[in-house]
């Protein structure tokens, strides 16, 4: 695999961070009470994918930290025959 130079990598953290607001809070469309705090977005090392970091802040999970890739993180998702967005940005 041919590695990105630093300055695309910088360009796709950038592009990320233009999608979802670093600090801000969401819910899961399965838990419209559960929030998450987006902690960064970061590069997944393997594969240079982008990915989103997300610490739970509801009692049962709480301060345990997930990572999702970027476009699943963003993906819309079938609900009773809605489509509505995985994550729901709060502020």
């Amino acid at each position: 695999m041919v590695h990105k130079t630093v300055d695309e990598l910088n360009q796709m953290l950038n592009d990320a961070r233009s999608k979802v607001k670093v600090g801000g809070s969401c819910y899961h469309y399965k838990h419209f009470d559960r929030l998450y705090t987006l902690v960064d977005v970061v590069i997944i090392e393997a594969t240079e994918e982008i990915a989103v970091l997300y610490r739970a802040e509801y009692e049962g999970l709480k301060g345990i930290t997930f990572m999702r890739p970027i476009q699943d993180f963003l993906a819309e998702v079938e609900v009773n025959n809605q489509i509505v967005s995985r994550f729901t940005f709060i502020n």
